[in-house]
């Protein structure tokens, strides 16, 4: 089977995530990087500030600053940052170091409760 026969899902646009919101819908940043080191290095999702918005554009301005902004863990000497938006609410940033390469995620994400 060829690439080209796969299924592919679309991607959200701003118009299909623009849907209803209610007053009480708020939004938070979510990170997810590489952590720990050597043989215990794993990805793991956490919450990028203590921050909420109520208004997901905001939110999503938020993320695309903290994409190009946030200094993680690795790799720790920072020679590039190539930043790319995946869908409104998902950006990859990818981290060239002096010796390797990381990659960590930023989500607009609604806390469910």
């Amino acid at each position: 089977m060829t690439d080209t026969q796969w299924p592919t899902l679309p991607l959200p646009s701003d118009a299909d995530q623009a849907g209803p919101e209610t007053d009480s819908t708020q939004y938070t940043l979510l990170v997810e990087e590489t952590t720990g080191s050597g043989e215990s290095m794993r990805w793991l999702g956490s919450r990028a500030t203590g921050k909420t918005w109520m208004d997901r554009t905001e939110a999503r301005r938020e993320a695309e600053l903290f994409a190009r902004s946030f200094a993680p863990r690795h790799p720790m000497s920072e020679q590039s940052r190539a930043v790319y938006r995946i869908s409104p609410d998902h950006y990859l940033t990818v981290v060239e170091g002096a010796t390797k390469t990381f990659s960590f995620r930023t989500t607009v994400a609604e806390p469910l409760r």
